[in-house]
């Protein structure tokens, strides 16, 4: 008991966790730059943003970092990995939204409302 006692202690000491990537100005700079050069009509998935970044960061991260976008930023050319809109899970209207903006750039759609394979930026 006294052994595992001093391993928390050891623990507390050590020291602390690094901070959170969705939170970290170099990382949050990347995803913004990166996303600030998608071209017009063309998308890019958030695991695909992610994978630019230096380090690599996740999807799930990159979407973290996205719900906080400057306003400059074409949030609306970063799709789900399938095409899928998934911002349809937080809002609707900006899903709306960011479907026209992305017709209006020439965009194109399947029929089950996914962005077409051939807008995908590699």
């Amino acid at each position: 008991m006294e052994a595992q006692k001093q391993l928390f202690e050891d623990d507390k000491s050590a020291d602390p966790a690094p901070a959170d990537a969705a939170s970290d100005a170099t990382i949050v700079a990347q995803v913004h730059a990166i996303v600030g050069a998608i071209p017009s009509g063309r998308v890019m998935s958030y695991g695909a943003v992610g994978a630019r970044c230096d380090p690599p960061i996740s999807g799930y991260i990159c979407g973290r970092i996205m719900i906080r976008s400057y306003s400059d930023t074409p949030w609306w050319r970063v799709v789900g990995k399938d095409g899928a809109l998934p911002i349809v899970k937080r809002n609707p209207h900006l899903a709306d939204e960011q479907r026209n903006r992305l017709v209006e750039e020439g965009a194109q759609f399947d029929a089950e409302g996914r962005v077409a394979a051939s807008c995908f930026e590699i």
